[in-house]
Order: C-alpha cells, then sequence, then structure tokens
C-alpha cells in the first residue's frame, strides 16, 4: 500500500530507533522539559491546541494570562518588556530591524548573520554595512565580528541607524559582548542582538555572556534552541522603551493571528523552570559537556577545538566540536558512523568535524555511550590526515559592499542562467549554507570567481547550498 504520510512515518522510525540526539531541539525529545508540561502534553497534547477561548487571552492583544507570561519572562530576563514569538527568532529578527531601520537606512551587520537579517532587510528598506569577520582557517568556519573591526565599522558609519551582532556563533564562538556594548553605546548606535542560540548563556557566568545582561535595545532569543521550549517558541526582550510601540506594531504585521497555544505554554512553561532552577540546570549541562570534551581530548585521533581566548574569542562550554581528521574521516563520514552504527544524531556536520549541542535531558549514560562510540570508531582509520579544504569561510572576511540592497534585489527583474556564466552579475537571491543558515552571498551582491571556484569545489563534497538548483542554476538581476 502506498505511504500517504511520509513525514509522519519518517518521525516514527526516527522515534523508534531510539537515537541519542546531541542538537537542537533543547528539550530533547521532552527529557528536558518542565515536569508540568511534559506531562500535560503527554496526557493532554491535542485537547491543549486551543484558540483565543474565553479565559485564554490573546496574543495580538494580550491582557490576561498571556500577558502575565511575558511580564513574568521579562522579569527573569531583566527586559523592559518581552514578547512571545510563535514564528521563531526570524520573525524577531524581522520584526527588530522593521521597527528600527527606516527604508535607505544604514543597518552594520556581521558577514555572517542570519539570512533573516536578510528578509528583514527586504522588509525595512535598510541598507547593509557589512562588516567582514575573522575566520577559523583550519576547522573552516566563521567566528565573528572582531572587537578591532566592530570599533572600525562603528567609526567610519557613524551615520547608521543601527548595529545587529549576533553571539554566540552559531558553533558557540562569541567575543566579549559586554566590551562590544560598551562600544556601541558610546557610538549611541541602537542595537539589536541575535542571541537565537544562546538563550541559556543568561543562566551563567563565563564569557561568552548572555547580551541580555547588558540589556541592549533588542535581544532576541530562541527559547527551543538551547532551552526546554517547542520548535519555534522563541522571545523578544525589549530593553529601551523608545522602540515598545514599533516593535509592538512589527510583531502585529508579521506573526500569525493564529498562534499555537501549545507553543506559547512551552514559553511558559521555561520561564517557570528557568526562574525555579535556571542556573542549577544550565551548570549541570556545562559540566556534563566539560567532562565530554575533555573524555574524546584523550582519545587519540580525535581533536576537540578550543577558542583562542588570548585574541578574544571565547566558547560556548555546552557547544563541543569534534574532527576525526587525524584518522582521515571528514565530518560528515564520523557523523554517519555515529548514527548508522551507535545511535548517535549530531546538531551537524562539516567536512572538518562534527558539532554536539548538550541540553538539559543529557545525563551521563548519553555521554559514555558516545565515548565509547567515539573508541570504537578508530578502527575505521584512513591512515591519511585530512587534507585542508579551500572552503567559503574566506569570503566572510572580504570587505566588498552588495551593489543594490536586499529591498533593491526583491524588486528587480530576474532570470536564471547557468552558474558557470554568472561571473559579475548581481546575485538575485541570497546564497546560504545550510545549517546553520547564514548566507556567504547576500543577494545584492556582485558574483566574483572566487564564488564560482568555491561552488566548483562543494561539488565533491556534502555542503548543501541553498539559492542553486540541482540543474545548477542560479538568480541574477536582469541586465539592463
Amino acid at each position: 500500500m502506498k505511504n500517504e504520510t511520509p513525514l509522519l512515518t519518517k518521525i516514527l522510525e526516527y522515534i523508534q530507533r531510539g537515537i541519542t540526539g546531541f542538537h537542537t531541539p533543547g528539550h530533547q525529545q521532552g527529557k528536558g522539559c518542565g515536569d508540568k508540561f511534559r506531562g500535560l502534553m503527554q496526557a493532554n497534547s491535542l485537547q491543549m491546541d486551543l484558540t483565543e477561548l474565553p479565559g485564554l487571552d490573546n496574543l495580538k492583544a494580550a491582557e490576561g494570562c498571556i500577558a502575565e507570561s511575558q511580564r513574568l519572562a521579562a522579569q527573569l530576563f531583566g527586559a523592559e518588556k518581552t514578547h512571545y514569538l510563535v514564528n521563531g527568532s526570524t520573525v524577531g529578527i524581522q520584526a527588530a530591524l522593521l521597527a528600527i531601520n527606516k527604508p535607505g537606512e544604514k543597518v552594520i551587520i556581521a558577514r555572517n548573520s542570519h539570512v533573516s537579517v536578510v528578509n528583514g532587510l527586504v522588509l525595512s528598506g535598510g541598507i547593509p554595512v557589512l562588516a567582514p569577520v575573522e575566520i577559523e582557517n583550519e576547522w573552516g568556519f566563521p567566528l565573528g565580528i572582531s572587537i578591532e573591526n566592530l570599533r572600525s565599522v562603528l567609526k567610519s558609519n557613524s551615520e547608521a541607524a543601527a548595529v545587529l551582532l549576533t553571539n554566540p556563533e552559531y558553533r558557540g564562538t562569541g567575543i566579549d559582548i559586554a566590551l562590544a556594548i560598551k562600544l556601541i553605546a558610546e557610538s549611541n548606535h541602537p542595537l539589536i542582538v541575535d542571541e537565537a542560540h544562546g538563550t541559556h548563556l543568561y543562566f551563567q557566568e563565563d564569557i561568552p555572556l548572555s547580551a541580555q545582561k547588558h540589556t541592549p535595545d533588542i535581544v532576541v532569543h530562541s527559547a527551543h534552541k538551547t532551552l526546554a521550549a517547542l520548535t519555534q517558541a522563541s522571545m523578544l526582550h525589549v530593553n529601551n522603551k523608545k522602540w515598545s510601540n514599533s516593535i509592538q506594531f512589527a510583531l502585529d504585521i508579521l506573526q500569525t493571528t493564529s498562534p499555537s497555544y501549545l507553543l506559547m505554554a512551552s514559553l511558559d512553561s521555561v520561564q517557570e523552570q528557568m526562574r525555579v532552577k535556571g542556573k542549577e540546570m544550565v551548570s549541570k549541562v556545562i559540566e556534563i559537556a566539560q567532562y565530554f570534551r575533555k573524555e574524546i581530548g584523550q582519545i587519540s585521533g580525535y581533536r576537540v577545538y578550543e577558542t583562542d581566548e588570548k585574541k578574544g574569542w571565547y566558547q560556548d562550554k555546552t557547544k563541543v566540536l569534534v574532527s576525526a581528521a587525524d584518522l582521515g574521516l571528514t565530518g560528515w563520514e564520523l557523523a554517519s558512523l555515529l548514527l548508522d552504527r551507535y545511535g548517535i544524531a549530531v546538531e551537524m556536520s562539516d567536512y572538518f568535524y562534527v558539532l554536539f549541542i548538550f541540553h538539559f535531558g543529557h545525563d551521563h549514560k548519553d555521554v559514555n555511550k558516545t565515548i565509547k562510540a567515539f573508541i570504537d570508531i578508530r578502527q575505521y582509520n584512513k591512515m591519511n590526515a585530512l587534507k585542508p579544504l579551500d572552503c567559503a569561510v574566506f569570503l566572510f572576511k572580504q570587505n566588498y559592499q552588495p551593489f543594490i540592497s536586499p529591498r533593491e534585489v526583491f524588486n528587480s527583474p530576474k532570470e536564471f542562467i547557468p552558474l558557470k556564466q554568472a561571473k559579475d552579475r548581481i546575485a538575485g537571491v541570497a546564497l546560504v549554507t545550510y545549517p546553520p543558515g547564514v548566507p556567504f552571498v547576500w543577494p545584492g551582491d556582485i558574483l566574483r570567481q572566487e564564488h564560482l571556484d568555491y561552488f566548483e569545489e562543494t561539488k565533491q563534497t556534502q555542503i548543501k547550498i541553498q539559492g542553486i538548483s540541482a540543474s545548477g542554476m542560479v538568480s541574477v538581476i536582469t541586465k539592463g
């Protein structure tokens, strides 16, 4: 009989395999959720899928139980106002840009920002000033904007309407965010912080710290990534009353008029869970992750990534990057072995490494299972260490700017042409590696030879690029 529910079938297959996951969402199939919420979901999840009924309030005009829950969340995070988001952090970033950035105004943005920033600028009409970021050459990923680069770009763009920073980067690297916020405040620029991957940092005191500790204008948190909310459930914290009304208007435009009560209930659970025992829970996660980091680092054939704090970079301790390059294994091969032979799923894999994310639902049993798998995997040693891969990270360090803005690109006529013919044409769409959803070509960028060379190189890898069709066609602005 034909399978009429392909997605449901695959989800069921995954659950039945009993996979040990080190990936988002942070609740780890419910293990990390608050007791009350987990119990309700197990017994009454379908009954909980409700709407704006009497007594259940309305997210668009909250004045009852939703308003009270948001007030408690704001109190927890030290915010002037906290908004619940049911369209992910994406809608928070886009709402912040729409609220703060007027058409034609510049916004200072690091080149490794999420694709939601690109789309937010389509909405706001803002002009991106793309700041080059530092890169990790051997491991092959962008670290983020350095304090030195930030200082320079602030000085040369004093007229910019806002700054948007990511803290931390997807893989956990971050700068001294307190110093960055101080520099931006001194330059009198409003600051939006995309802290989608760092909500948990608010409940610990190590660097990288949570930006919310220093209350910049706007902070966006994905409560589902590193806390125990359901996927898409996020928060936007307003710390400057100046933006209260415009943020509310922007969210009214962008958020669905049918918000999921399951998502909002999970956010309510999170604010209670983290208020009662947030620091204790995060401390336990860090302890388990540090144990894993130490044990893997002592097994011959593996390397664990460590940031260079002397150069101003810091690592979120709940995120651990492991390389088997010395065994001749790519990150993709390592991830496949872990999943197929040992039932262990990582957050992501790349040429040189795999990424583990530790959450509330993990324990030493999970870690010891994984350590044993790493010991066993050494039998697949290819004897020859991996050679470095010339990857796209160097593109993030380039200091060129888009030829036209994202909104202009959106409104311009476009055509699809073979990638090989695209040199010196203006990109009609963002070209994005996913995960983590960071564009290395922005819409409006001029496609250069180094882009085409990289695209050719990726054909021999498992790197997936959104924006290029399976037949090798790419969208460009029509000439004339």
